[in-house]
């Protein structure tokens, strides 16, 4: 059914009533918001799409990501109209990505454009990344045990007889391999410089002290073009990072030598007592065996809110001397960020607390010079800002709809007898799911299973879906055309398969089908037993149909236009990729703000109809 209504929006594309009136940039415009060329090709990118490792899906999945991305314009756009753009947590979240935004331009100003690569480094760098080193190494903690034994070897003691009397012989049963830009700039110039058989005078790291000696030298021979662009691409990359690194660390030293801010210790010491609580709650209800990340939530914030009361949330917790901080304000900062930990004791959350407090303030430093700079009016900082605040503004509204929506007794009854008399179903399926809103936690439940941590230990403590967490995960036989995506891609899997992270509207998916079925009669269950499900399900319709009609009546309301040349020649992979963007001066968000697939209100609209529930 998919495949065909996505085909079947590419072959009404030509008879759409969109203008093409668009500059060369602008895939689209919806209202006065535009979608251009850059923002739709990372929203693509970096949204993982069923099958957009199908080169003939490129121009069906570019249209469901459009429309898509006008569904959630559209939305903004009424948010905004009805004042929900000044809600107290909007307002806040804006500042908090402007902030996030104008310290990833300083960084960028100050530091990533400020480098300078010499043809002299690059030609050194290309020399260095054209020979792979084979190494042995003796270490020691102690500096003058390291220096005695540097002294042995000057004096003609064979460096292999001093190492095979040692504890890191064993480490080395081969020649370690090193290759350029693996070590710090400071060693690799010692290992670079070597002969056969000699040996570095000792070498300080953050570990100890290292003395190397080379046991061999491979000298590569890039034959491909590709293979030399690459090459190329390492060395550019490498000396960047480094100079980078050099300019941060100078730049940091300069800026904060002489800064100072006051910090209220009564208020940090309630706060770590608070948190501690709650922390120790949750590992009380996870179990003493359990040892990963602890996260705060959004109920947790409110707990600690109404602990405090609204005359303690105003009182200064740092001390800026202009705009100084509120606890309130803290509080909301350390939710935005996440503030995680695993270690629940008081004076672990008190040292976690008192880091997260020097964080903020250094963050928030950056970010005032930032402003002071301008770089808020910086073209990227507003772009990017705009893309996720129409995002927040979406979800935002999304939310105000499903939590509106109201069943009576006699529906849940009438549903049970129009949809519970046993009946044939295609496909069945079962699967184990752990549903989260974290993203941290989703990428370290990925690790963890691709590490062969079984998804079946992992459910029961992560999932977030309240119905299945006292069933380990596990949904029990449902048929693929129920529970949206899970079950439309369910139905795609053999038993046994791992599928990972969906995208929802509750949260990040990852679930493994555990059983398969074709064609079984399931006859219907107690109505009492199965309530709470047809609850859910009925919510879940009337929502739908509710958000698909109200976004076919923004539709109307507002203009869009459409530029099907510009979106048809957009190049894009078909790799399906998940990542982070990674700002200057610390931090990270996904890449893009993500959505689900929004295209069931394009068919009506266009026939000028709405859903009949």
């Amino acid at each position: 059914m998919r495949i065909f209504f996505i085909t079947a929006l590419c072959l009404t594309l030509n008879f759409c009533h969109f203008t093409q009136h668009l500059d060369d940039n602008t895939v689209a415009r919806v209202g006065h918001l535009n979608i251009s060329k850059d923002e739709f090709q990372k929203r693509y990118e970096f949204t993982p799409m069923f099958r957009k490792q199908i080169r003939k899906m490129e121009i069906p999945l570019k249209l469901e990501m459009l429309y898509t991305l006008i569904a959630e314009k559209l939305w903004a756009l009424e948010a905004a109209a009805n004042g929900l753009d000044t809600a107290e947590v909007i307002k806040f979240s804006a500042q908090m990505f402007e902030k996030m935004f104008v310290r990833d331009a300083l960084y960028h100003k100050i530091i990533r454009d400020q480098v300078q690569i010499s043809d002299e480094e690059l030609r050194e760098g290309w020399t260095r990344n054209s020979a792979r080193l084979f190494v042995n190494f003796i270490f020691s903690e102690d500096e003058e045990e390291i220096n005695n034994l540097y002294n042995l070897m000057k004096l003609g003691i064979p460096f292999d007889s001093i190492l095979v009397e040692r504890p890191e012989f064993d480490e080395q049963p081969d020649p370690i391999e090193i290759f350029y830009g693996q070590m710090a700039d400071e060693v690799e110039d010692s290992l670079y410089n070597l002969q056969y058989g000699g040996f570095t005078s000792p070498i300080l790291t953050p570990d100890g002290w290292y003395i190397f000696t080379l046991k061999n030298r491979v000298d590569l021979i890039f034959t491909t073009d590709e293979d030399i662009e690459e090459a190329r691409r390492t060395v550019s990359k490498t000396i960047q990072a480094r100079k980078e690194a050099e300019l941060y660390k100078k730049f940091f030293r300069d800026f904060f030598k002489d800064k100072k801010v006051d910090v209220s210790a009564p208020l940090q010491k309630s706060l770590a007592v608070k948190l501690a609580k709650i922390f120790q709650d949750k590992k009380l209800r996870f179990g003493e065996g359990y040892s990963d990340l602890l996260q705060l939530t959004a109920e947790d914030i409110t707990a600690m809110e109404e602990y405090f009361g609204a005359d303690s949330l105003q009182i200064i917790y740092i001390k800026f001397e202009d705009a100084p901080l509120t606890l309130k304000e803290f509080i909301r900062i350390i939710a935005f960020d996440g503030f995680n930990t695993k270690d629940v004791s008081s004076m672990g959350i008190l040292g976690l607390l008192d880091q997260v407090t020097r964080q903020t303030i250094e963050r928030e430093l950056l970010a005032r010079e930032g402003y002071r700079l301008s770089l808020d009016m910086n073209p990227e900082v507003q772009n990017s800002l705009n893309m996720w605040l129409d995002n927040y503004l979406f979800q935002y509204m999304q939310s105000s709809f499903r939590d509106s929506v109201t069943v009576e007794e006699h529906e849940l009854r009438e549903y049970y007898e129009r949809n519970y008399k046993g009946k044939d179903f295609p496909v069945l399926v079962d699967i184990i799911e752990i549903l989260t809103d974290s993203l941290e936690i989703m990428e370290m439940l990925m690790h963890k299973i691709e590490a062969g941590v079984p998804i079946e230990e992992l459910a029961p403590v992560y999932t977030k879906r309240e119905w299945t967490k006292d069933r380990g995960g596990k949904f029990g036989l449902f048929s693929v055309l129920q529970h949206g995506a899970l079950g439309r891609i369910a139905g795609t899997l053999n038993a046994g398969d791992i599928y990972g992270p969906v995208i929802l509207s509750e949260g990040y998916s990852i679930f493994k089908l555990i059983e398969k079925h074709e064609e079984k009669f399931i006859p219907p269950q107690p109505f009492d037993k199965v309530k709470d499900q047809i609850l859910n399900e009925i919510i879940y319709a009337k929502t739908r149909i509710r958000m698909i009609n109200y976004t076919i009546r923004l539709a109307n309301k507002y203009s869009i236009q459409f530029n099907t040349d510009l979106l048809v020649s957009i190049p894009v992979t078909s790799i399906n990729s998940f990542g982070f963007r990674h700002l200057g001066f610390g931090g990270r968000i996904t890449a893009v703000p993500l959505l689900a697939p929004n295209i069931e209100w394009v068919f009506p609209w266009q026939e000028g109809r709405e859903i009949i529930p």
